[in-house]
């Protein structure tokens, strides 16, 4: 007899042992869905609003809710707390109520624009507020460096990748604006969103408008307008909103056409805030698309990364850069440092009269 038929296994042994590993493997894959539920919930509730997105999260959600129960989530959970990330989970939504404060214009918001703003010097400098999504990244981080050479603008960089003010129910830019002036304090704020709002808008009584129709017209103005009183209402005295710059795709070009058309009018209804155009700066000199563009010097630079869309340094320095100039010719003397306010001596002064 063969010495390698003594060493296979008879063929029932061989036909429980397959099944075995097939359901090892479905085990596994079933544990593997809950575990990561949470994270496909979250992936879910970013899509665009739709039928797939429906879809997707009749499927995802059920498993979320028993992966909750079972504390299947709480590994991802610890885990990401250890290392300082987000929780793979939904973030809980924040409600904010904005309610803009009584202004002579009759514009929202608490701020004088006709009051000269306070020049900042050391010690006290000016505070600086950098938001938006993925966008803002690169020119907020160029924008962060120009600000410590000044050692007159304290910066703070804050973006978010895939975010936008179209879904604060993915995440919640009012919310996060209203924490970080009351947390920071901002003086002026840059802002830039847009890049991710090109989809339906729901609004507070649940019903959604789909991109170009007039009823997403006017809440995505009623967004900016929110986020413009929220700013103003924590006592930023200037912001710059920045547009979105000239992208390769015709459509995607002609939707941004029409959100930075409704930052640009609403920045010019509100005193204190200024429109950057930030499409001409990235144009050809036949007003196209680039993806290289000269520096100060006439080299040539990329500016755009390969997705085309995203800002390379390069990119995100001549957006800073022009930034820069309008924030110093604002907040800045001609000698690029401000002067504290004198003491008071506490003496009289030798014109002062005394009260009959």
């Amino acid at each position: 007899m063969d010495e390698r038929d003594t060493n296979r296994l008879p063929f029932g042994r061989r036909r429980r042992t397959a099944a075995s590993a097939l359901i090892a493997i479905m085990v596994a894959l079933v544990l593997g869905a809950f575990f990561n539920a949470p994270a496909m919930k979250k992936t879910a509730e970013g899509m665009p609003f739709g039928g797939a997105r429906s879809f997707k999260l009749a499927l995802v959600g059920p498993l979320a809710t028993v992966s909750h129960w079972l504390l299947l989530d709480r590994p991802a959970r610890l885990t990401a707390e250890a290392l300082g990330k987000p929780a793979p989970g939904p973030s809980p939504v924040k409600v904010v109520v904005v309610t803009p404060s009584a202004h002579p214009s009759g514009k929202p918001g608490k701020v004088n624009p006709d009051k000269p703003l306070p020049r900042p010097y050391p010690g006290h400098p000016l505070h600086l507020y950098i938001a938006g999504d993925s966008m803002a990244g690169i020119p907020g981080m160029a924008l962060v460096n120009l600000s410590n050479k000044t050692h007159l603008i304290k910066p703070l960089l804050d973006y978010h990748i895939s975010t936008g003010l179209a879904r604060p129910d993915f995440f919640n830019w009012p919310a996060q604006l209203q924490m970080q002036t009351k947390a920071f304090g901002p003086g002026a704020a840059v802002v830039m969103f847009g890049a991710n709002d090109r989809q339906g808008l729901q609004t507070s009584s649940g019903k959604v408008y789909w991109f170009g129709q007039p009823g997403w017209t006017a809440e995505y103005r009623r967004r900016v307008r929110e986020a413009i009183a929220i700013l103003q209402d924590g006592g930023t005295r200037r912001i710059y909103w920045v547009g979105q710059p000239i992208m390769p795709d015709p459509t995607f070009n002609r939707q941004i056409k029409v959100i930075n058309g409704i930052f640009q009018s609403e920045a010019a209804k509100h005193p204190g805030v200024q429109y950057v155009d930030a499409w001409s700066l990235f144009t050809n000199p036949s007003g196209g698309y680039a993806q290289y563009l000269p520096d100060a010097s006439g080299t040539m630079q990329q500016v755009r990364e390969q997705d085309g869309e995203h800002f390379t340094y390069a990119g995100g320095m001549r957006l800073a850069t022009a930034l820069m100039a309008l924030i110093k010719k604002d907040w800045l003397s001609k000698k690029g440092t401000g002067a504290p306010p004198p003491k008071p001596s506490g003496r009289p002064s030798p014109k002062a009269t005394t009260k009959p």
